[in-house]
């Protein structure tokens, strides 16, 4: 084998070597950060709203909206059905007497108010 191409051979074994070992690290490195992620949330459409409640046989949004306005003597704008871990949690936005838009969290099963609340 001519020296040229064993030296290229050498090196681009060399090279592949130390991609895979900062593969391996990255991958660990992800699965660490991942560990100390906050929980993951996901959002449903519309459409995959309707099937979640009927599947899942959660509460009905309106009256969580209906809740979250008398709370903050304020006009219920939208909800939004998303999944935190395992929990179907509806985030309602709401617009207060003095202009300001706040979220309220309802635990999507029981319609009761959840601990936490966003604002904007």
């Amino acid at each position: 084998m001519p020296a040229a191409l064993l030296r290229f051979c050498s090196a681009f074994a060399a090279a592949a070597t130390a991609a895979a070992l900062g593969c391996a690290r990255a991958e660990e490195a992800a699965e660490r950060a991942a560990e100390h992620a906050p929980p993951r949330s996901q959002c449903f459409s519309t459409a995959a709203t309707r099937e979640k409640i009927e599947a899942h046989r959660l509460t009905d949004p309106f009256a969580c909206m209906r809740a979250a306005a008398r709370e903050l003597s304020g006009e219920a704008l939208g909800a939004r059905l998303c999944r935190i871990e395992e929990l179907f949690i509806y985030e309602i936005s709401v617009l207060r007497p003095d202009g300001r838009i706040v979220k309220l969290l309802f635990d999507a099963a029981t319609g009761q108010p959840h601990s936490g609340r966003k604002a904007n």
